[in-house]
């Protein structure tokens, strides 16, 4: 039920991408959700700029640029990517951040203040549960709920961005995680009450899946592994996990309920592609700029290609990416979907890859 559920929301999330993601910009609702993720890929920029093979003068002066631009998008939220931050580059951006805090007239500090106690002591998951609750008892529909929830999602992203410092922002950013993981059980157990005979069957393939979520999350954050953000990269990649499989448990709801006019109200060619129990898969994460994203290709436990990718040109860019390696020597473009991606080599230096070479990952998570 819940694989055969996985392909019948192909329509769902093909219409998402092609009319939800620009509805999603209208209502802001993709600038909430990945404000924290945005300013956390400029920090990689200037670790870059530290140890990149410029000049000195040359690496002050776009230092200097770079630390300005990302303190601004700090309080407003601007647009960014995700690479790879160091651990010099945080410690910059912290001792910053808390100079411009003590200007402010208090009340960001205060608010910080709240947040960090809240981070080293009680805890939001009684609140966040609730807060579940009241959503879904008075969306009116599941798609109206699946705005909420990213709603409140970016409510505690915001927490996480206006953190004092990385330790606190870490511990913060797991409540991002804990809003999917509670509309996930919230629609569980709908999905129980609904119609009892399929939910076993239902359950037991969500057991599985969550059981192999934390090997997903890793290889999609392992970029970062030894950066003090790798707590917050790891945390934003699991709770997008947990999103995604809300979407398919409430596709399942919505067909048990005969809820017609239910769509996805986002949609992200980000993602886990390939059997999570098999030895190839194709990750998909958001890069340092507007349109680029990181990519890994991991073949048969033997080969690996790790590289970047940028919308294509053309009409159909909503579905396919341009591949390049880190080291220049693969070139080649991904092509995705609502449940598999592929990817075909047009250049190589034959150390990976042969000419001509296409590799498939079904199912996408």
């Amino acid at each position: 039920m819940h694989w055969g559920n996985r392909h019948r929301i192909c329509k769902k999330e093909t219409q998402a991408s092609k009319k939800g993601i620009r509805a999603s910009k209208r209502d802001n609702l993709s600038g909430k959700v990945d404000k924290n993720i945005r300013l956390n890929y400029n920090h990689y920029v200037l670790g870059r700029i530290l140890f990149s093979r410029k000049g000195k003068n040359m690496k002050k002066k776009i230092l200097l640029a770079m630390v300005a631009a990302v303190l601004a998008m700090g309080g407003c939220g601007g647009s960014g990517e995700e690479s790879q931050p160091t651990v010099e580059s945080m410690a910059i951006t912290a001792t910053d951040k808390s100079e411009v805090d003590a200007a402010n007239d208090g009340t960001q500090v205060q608010s910080n203040t709240d947040a960090q106690d809240n981070a080293e002591g009680n805890s939001y998951e009684a609140q966040i549960k609730a807060e579940i609750a009241q959503i879904a008892s008075g969306a009116g529909s599941l798609s109206k709920e699946l705005v909420s929830v990213n709603d409140l999602f970016a409510k505690y992203d915001d927490m996480k961005v206006n953190a004092q410092d990385q330790v606190t922002a870490n511990s913060l950013s797991k409540n991002g995680t804990q809003v999917w993981k509670e509309e996930v059980a919230s629609l569980l157990e709908r999905i129980k009450d609904k119609n009892a005979s399929s939910y076993g069957e239902i359950s037991a393939e969500y057991e599985k899946w969550k059981s192999h979520v934390p090997f997903m999350v890793e290889k999609m954050s392992e970029t970062y592994k030894d950066g003090s953000i790798y707590p917050s990269i790891y945390a934003y990649n699991e709770a997008m996990r947990y999103k995604r499989e809300a979407y398919v448990l409430a596709s399942t709801l919505a067909d048990m309920m005969s809820e017609v006019d239910f769509v996805y109200p986002d949609s992200t060619r980000c993602g886990f592609y390939g059997d999570y129990e098999g030895s190839s898969y194709l990750t998909i994460t958001e890069g340092m700029e507007n349109g680029s994203y990181n990519i890994v290709i991991h073949i048969d436990d033997t080969k690996e290609l790790r590289g970047y990718g940028e919308v294509e040109d053309v009409p159909d860019n909503d579905t396919y990416l341009l591949f390049t390696s880190d080291d220049g020597t693969v070139k080649g473009f991904v092509s995705h979907s609502s449940l598999e991606a592929s990817f075909y080599v047009t250049e190589t230096d034959y150390s990976v890859v042969g000419p001509e070479g296409a590799y498939s990952f079904s199912f996408k998570y």
